[in-house]
C-alpha cells in the first residue's frame, strides 16, 4: 500500500512539471518581476507619505492621493500571480498599510460633515479589510520576545473594527442613491463574523443586527427592489424601535406592486397572529372583505374571533355583515357585546337601535296587506314594540354624543311619535330643526 501512495506522489509531481512548458515558465518569470515591480514602487509611495502622517505636514489630498495610487499598485501586483505565497503576506500588509491612511482621513471628513468620496470609501475599505485579512492568514505566527504575535494580535483588533465601516459606507451609498452596493455594504455588516471568522469574538457592532436589517429593508424598499426587501424583513420587524414602520413599509409594498391577493393574504395571516395589537389591519381587511360580499366578511371576522372573541372590531365587522344581509336579532347580539366591551361607543348602542328600527319599519310594511283586522292589530303593537325596543339603545347613543343630535334625534322622533309619547317626540323635533 504505501508503494502504491508514493508511487502516486511521484506520479502527480512529475505531471505538475512536466504542465509547465517554456513558455509558462517565462510567462510566470515576467509576471514575478511586474509583481516586484509594483510592489517596489508602492513601497516607496508608503515609506514618503507615512513620515508626513506622522508629523500632520501631508493634506488631507496628498494622503488620499499618493495611497491611492500605491493602492492601485499593489491590487495590479496581486493579480498578476506573481508573488510567491510566502511573500504574500508581506503584500498584503503594503495593502493594508496604504488603505488606513484614506480611511481615517475619509473617515475625519465624514465627522466634520464635509464633502466626501463615497465611493472611495467603500473601495478603500474593502481593500483595507482584504489586506488585513489576507496579512494573518498569510503571515505566519512567531511567538517570544523577538516575535511578531503582538503586532498581529493588534491587526485583529483592527480587522475587527473595521465591521462599523460598513454600515457608515451603506449609509453613505443610500444617501448617495446608490442602493446596491448600499445593501452590499449592509450584507458586510450583517454578515461580517462570517467573512473574518478570525475576529469573531472580538467584533463589536454599535448596533444589533436586527437594525442593520431594517436599513437594508428601507433601502431596498426606497429603491423598489421589492425582492431583496423581502429577504430583511423577518430581521428588521425584531427591531423593536421600527418594528411598527416596518410591517406599514412591507403591507404597503404589496399595493404598490399591485399585488392585492398577496396584500390580504399577508394582512391575514399577521392580524391572525396576535389580533388585538392589530386592530388597525383587522379593520382594514374587513373593509376589504366587505367589497367582496358579506359572507367573505364573516368568515374573516369568526377567524379572528376565534383567536381574540372579546376584539371589539372584529365583533363589530361580523354584526355590520350580519345587519346587511338583514339577520337583525344575529346583528343585535353582536353589536350589544359590542357595548359591553366598550361602553362608550356611540356606533355600536346606535346601531343596537337600529336593529330593532328596521325590524319596525319591515313589519310595519306589511300592516297594508294584512286582511284579517286582528292579525293586522296584532302587527301594529307588535310594530310599536319594536319602536319602543329601540329607544334605550338610541337614549345610550344620545348619552354618548349629546351635543349632536343630527346622529339620534330623527330615530327618536319616529319611536316616540310611534309609541305614543308627545311630549319626547315634540322635544326631538327641535333638536333637529322640524
Amino acid at each position: 500500500m504505501k508503494k502504491i501512495i508514493i508511487s502516486l506522489a511521484l506520479l502527480l509531481s512529475a505531471g505538475n512539471i512536466m504542465a509547465q512548458t517554456p513558455e509558462e515558465k517565462a510567462a510566470l518569470k515576467e509576471a514575478k518581476k511586474e509583481a516586484k515591480s509594483l510592489l517596489g514602487e508602492a513601497q516607496k509611495i508608503i515609506d514618503a507619505v507615512s513620515p508626513k502622517i506622522q508629523d500632520k505636514s501631508a493634506t488631507d489630498a496628498e494622503i488620499v492621493e499618493q495611497c491611492s495610487k500605491g493602492l492601485e499598485l499593489v491590487q495590479k501586483a496581486l493579480k498578476t500571480n506573481g508573488i510567491d505565497e510566502k511573500k504574500l503576506g508581506e503584500a498584503y500588509k503594503l495593502l493594508a498599510d496604504l488603505a488606513q491612511p484614506i480611511n481615517n482621513t475619509l473617515i475625519n471628513k465624514a465627522g466634520n460633515k464635509e464633502p466626501l468620496d463615497t465611493m472611495l470609501f467603500y473601495s478603500n475599505l474593502k481593500a483595507l479589510t482584504e489586506g488585513i485579512h489576507n496579512e494573518l492568514k498569510y503571515t505566519k505566527v512567531v511567538k517570544g520576545e523577538y516575535g511578531n504575535e503582538v503586532y498581529l494580535n493588534g491587526k485583529k483588533i483592527n480587522l475587527a473594527n473595521c465591521g462599523v465601516y460598513y454600515i457608515y459606507a451603506a449609509q453613505f451609498l443610500a444617501s448617495a442613491k446608490k442602493p446596491e452596493l448600499a445593501l452590499e455594504a449592509y450584507e458586510s455588516a450583517l454578515n461580517y463574523k462570517t467573512m473574518y471568522p478570525e475576529v469573531k469574538e472580538s467584533v463589536k457592532m454599535p448596533i444589533e443586527d436586527a437594525q442593520i436589517a431594517y436599513y437594508a429593508f428601507h433601502t431596498a424598499h426606497d429603491a423598489k427592489m421589492y425582492d431583496v426587501m423581502d429577504k430583511y424583513y423577518d430581521s428588521a420587524i425584531q427591531f423593536e424601535e421600527g418594528a411598527e414602520g416596518t410591517k406599514q413599509v412591507k403591507i404597503g409594498s404589496y399595493l404598490e406592486k399591485g399585488d392585492t391577493a398577496s396584500w390580504a393574504a399577508y394582512l391575514r395571516e399577521e392580524t391572525l397572529k396576535e389580533p388585538a395589537k392589530n386592530p388597525d389591519y383587522v379593520q382594514i381587511l374587513l373593509s376589504y372583505y366587505q367589497k367582496l360580499g358579506t359572507e367573505k366578511m364573516v368568515e374573516y371576522a369568526d377567524a379572528i374571533l376565534a383567536v381574540d372573541p372579546n376584539l371589539y372590531i372584529a365583533n363589530y365587522g361580523k354584526a355590520y355583515a350580519m345587519f346587511a344581509s338583514e339577520k337583525y336579532d344575529e346583528a343585535l347580539a353582536l353589536y350589544k357585546k359590542c357595548t359591553e366591551i366598550n361602553n362608550d361607543s356611540y356606533d355600536s348602542w346606535y346601531q343596537c337601535g337600529l336593529c330593532k328600527y328596521r325590524q319596525a319599519l319591515e313589519l310595519n310594511n306589511t300592516i297594508s296587506s294584512i286582511k284579517n283586522q286582528q292579525k293586522a292589530k296584532e302587527t301594529l303593537e307588535e310594530t310599536k314594540k319594536l319602536f319602543g325596543d329601540a329607544i334605550p339603545y338610541f337614549e345610550k347613543a344620545r348619552e354618548c354624543t349629546p351635543d349632536d343630535p343630527d346622529k339620534w334625534a330623527y330615530e327618536l322622533k319616529q319611536c316616540y311619535s310611534v309609541t305614543g309619547d308627545a311630549a319626547k317626540a315634540s322635544e326631538m323635533s327641535k333638536l333637529i330643526g322640524d
